[in-house]
């Protein structure tokens, strides 16, 4: 996955946590805000991870 789809998946999973507690059915609003939540720490992890290899590969020592 690009890096650039992981950051609009967490920009617009943050609106999406946001605008499911405003519906109606309880079980359906719980979901889908498990749903979310899942997604913003899917993306943040990925962000993160890719943000830690880039800068381990960039700080590697040169090979002898």
């Amino acid at each position: 996955m690009p890096l650039w789809l992981a950051v609009v998946l967490l920009l617009l999973s943050l609106p999406g946590i946001f605008f499911s507690r405003r519906l109606q059915s309880k079980p359906l609003r719980t979901l889908c805000v498990i749903f979310f939540v899942l997604l913003a720490l899917a993306s943040a992890a990925y962000i993160g991870l890719t943000l830690l290899l880039v800068n381990a590969v960039q700080h590697q020592p040169p090979a002898a």
